[in-house]
């Protein structure tokens, strides 16, 4: 009687180690924002990834971690890209036209900052939702 709870014992640790092991290692393969902490597979909409001059890339979740991490390492970038707020597609982040202040979820904010690759994109979205559009430049001089 012994040997068999020594087997169901060792059955049902094996069982539990593999069904919550897969998880565990998902999680810890996950990419999170340089600056926050939060995985970036949640806010692929409003993501901006960083190339430093190495061809190492680093990803935010939002402008707003983007650009607090941008001020104290912009000797080391070399390339920053925004997510389409529509496509999540990254486009160059100083082409990107910026909504600011429109009903769309803040992220990192407590004002929504969001890009769109083109113009009439952004304006599109800021007839329905508000906000106010800007360049990159004029949103990083703002933060």
């Amino acid at each position: 009687m012994l040997r068999f709870k020594i087997v169901v014992v060792c059955l049902f640790s094996l069982a539990s180690l593999l069904h919550f092991a897969p998880g565990v290692l998902a999680e810890d393969m996950r990419e999170d924002c340089r600056l926050c902490g939060m995985w970036i597979d949640q806010y692929l909409h409003t993501r901006h990834v960083m190339t430093t001059a190495d061809g190492t890339q680093v990803s935010f979740c939002s402008f707003t971690c983007a650009a607090k991490y941008l001020k104290s390492h912009v000797a080391d970038a070399k390339q920053l890209q925004a997510a389409d707020f529509l496509t999540a597609e990254l486009v160059d982040a100083e082409d990107a036209f910026y909504l600011l202040g429109s009903d769309a979820p803040p992220v990192m904010s407590y004002t929504s900052i969001v890009a769109f690759a083109s113009i009439e994109a952004a304006e599109s979205f800021q007839e329905l939702h508000g906000g106010k559009i800007m360049t990159f430049d004029e949103l990083l001089a703002q933060h």
